[in-house]
């Protein structure tokens, strides 16, 4: 647990605030179809935003972030943008099934 930490963290303290974000939304993609293989979830970069959004558990959803909210999110702690989506996903009903290494990292971590 202390090796993956300290990867994000070092993740989240040298890479540019987009692509942190990117990665982030990557993870929650990986848990969402995980839970549900039947979800589309995407990932989109453009300029000055990211974007996650689609269908999972039945509900349709969109995170949009744009660069300078991603890089305060990023400063709030290598798991705190995790917790801000899953907190957003869990407003439209959208829940993890279980626990899983990933998600104790995000809701354990300061």
């Amino acid at each position: 647990m202390a090796e993956l930490y300290s990867l994000r963290a070092c993740m989240a303290s040298h890479l540019p605030a987009a692509a942190f974000a990117v990665h982030v939304m990557h993870c929650v993609q990986a848990e969402l179809i995980r839970f549900d293989p039947k979800a589309a979830v995407h990932v989109d970069r453009g300029d000055g935003y990211v974007h996650l959004y689609g269908e999972a558990q039945g509900t349709a959803f969109s995170v949009l972030l744009t660069n300078s909210e991603a890089d305060e999110w990023k400063a709030d702690g290598p798991y705190a943008l995790d917790r801000y989506i899953w907190t957003e996903l869990g407003k439209k009903g959208i829940f993890p099934a279980r626990m899983t290494p990933y998600l104790r990292a995000v809701f354990s971590s300061p």
